[in-house]
């Protein structure tokens, strides 16, 4: 870093804060712990908290406070670039505020997609809605995106916000450890995330339950949501014995399941990148999932996890005994997959692209484009599509 080079001051328009349970205030804490240990990066990060954990009635409350603190750092110039999380339904509506206040104050703005089936939310968002968000888009500096599979969903919707993309996929912490192998011949499979239908946890239940005969399995199954619901299916399917359902659990918590599995599940039907692949392909754990979105970009089926159909029960159930049969196949999968993730998806090239592209924002030439956008309303294109290292666009 060049020492003339002055302090950046940027502000993550982020949901839940620091500790957070949902993905993106995860990845957001990873790389702010990776800014803080790298003094040299000179940049300063705010949480900027929008949706508050407690109850959905406080949340305009959150957001009115974090609008006022977004004012008066403008006011009083202690911000330079503003970086918006973005997902769907109330997410939408508070970001989009975020985005009016950050073009009224003149603070150039990134838009960071990380909401799963956001296109399906965009398709049928209200007419006053999709006008705030499409605006929200077009007046941005840039477009944070975690896939390439993105870049076509805005090059159909929004065509002249193509040139400022970013293919930016999410990163973890490369892992100490690596996950350890059972000693008794039992494999452990883990599923981490919301327990519900969107996770595709019913077609897993009933996927394990197809594996009742065997002796030679148990199963974590972590996360908020539908946890006594979950219990009264493994109850119903004569697994409870062999299925542990903690509930949610912590960071800490988190990694020791995946130190001690030696399988991740996850047949989501919606999504986008899911922080547990990363964290799983980090402890070299091969991974079980359905082909969604930017799925695909990071899971190769047969070289470093399996893809199985969206809701296919049975092919999710073959895909398991696999696995467990074959332990030379389950290392194989999961030392490419702990290489994929030192090549492309550690923390620390992620905070590198991030910091680089919100300097870019800040710079003259970006912020003076910010500003003319949000005088003239005119939603020209700045910048280029890229991609993350390693990644290829085409």
């Amino acid at each position: 870093m060049p020492e003339n080079q002055k302090r950046l001051r940027v502000m993550i328009a982020t949901p839940n804060g620091e500790g957070g349970r949902g993905g993106i205030d995860r990845m957001n804490d990873m790389a702010i712990d990776a800014i803080s240990a790298s003094p040299e990066l000179n940049v300063t990060v705010e949480r900027l908290v929008t949706r508050g954990r407690r109850s959905i009635v406080f949340a305009p409350f959150v957001l009115a406070s974090a609008v006022v603190r977004l004012w008066l750092a403008a006011r009083r110039r202690e911000v330079d670039v503003v970086h918006i999380c973005l997902s769907l339904k109330g997410s939408a509506y508070r970001k989009a505020v975020i985005a009016m206040v950050a073009r009224h104050c003149r603070v150039p703005y990134v838009v960071h997609l990380h909401g799963g089936g956001f296109e399906f939310f965009w398709l049928t968002a209200g007419a006053r809605l999709r006008r705030a968000v499409d605006r929200m888009f077009s007046e941005s500096a840039r477009i944070v995106l975690l896939g390439r599979y993105w870049v076509g969903v805005f090059a159909g919707w929004l065509p002249h916000t193509v040139g400022k993309l970013v293919v930016l996929p999410n990163a973890t912490p490369a892992s100490m450890t690596r996950s350890e192998p059972s000693t008794n011949g039992c494999v452990r499979l883990a599923f981490l995330g919301e327990l519900g239908r969107r996770k595709g946890l019913p077609q897993l239940m009933e996927a394990l339950g197809r594996l009742t005969g065997r002796a030679d399995w148990t199963a974590t199954l972590a996360g908020n949501g539908d946890v006594e619901e979950a219990r009264a299916s493994a109850r119903r399917l004569g697994i409870a014995h062999r299925v542990e359902i903690p509930g949610w659990l912590d960071s800490e918590a988190t990694a020791e399941v995946l130190r001690r599995s030696d399988v991740l599940v996850l047949p989501t039907f919606i999504e986008n990148l899911p922080m547990t692949i990363l964290e799983a392909f980090a402890c070299g754990v091969p991974v079980v999932t359905t082909p969604v979105a930017a799925i695909t970009e990071a899971v190769e089926h047969e070289r470093n996890g399996l893809l199985v159909p969206v809701g296919h029960i049975e092919a999710l159930a073959d895909a398991l005994r696999r696995l467990i049969d074959d332990p030379d196949l389950r290392r194989r999968l999961g030392q490419a997959a702990r290489e994929d993730h030192a090549r492309a998806y550690d923390i620390r090239g992620y905070v590198t692209r991030l910091v680089n592209l919100w300097r870019e924002t800040a710079s003259t030439e970006y912020a003076a484009a910010a500003l003319a956008r949000a005088t003239n309303n005119s939603p020209g294109p700045v910048g280029a599509v890229t991609a993350a290292p390693g990644r290829n666009l085409s």
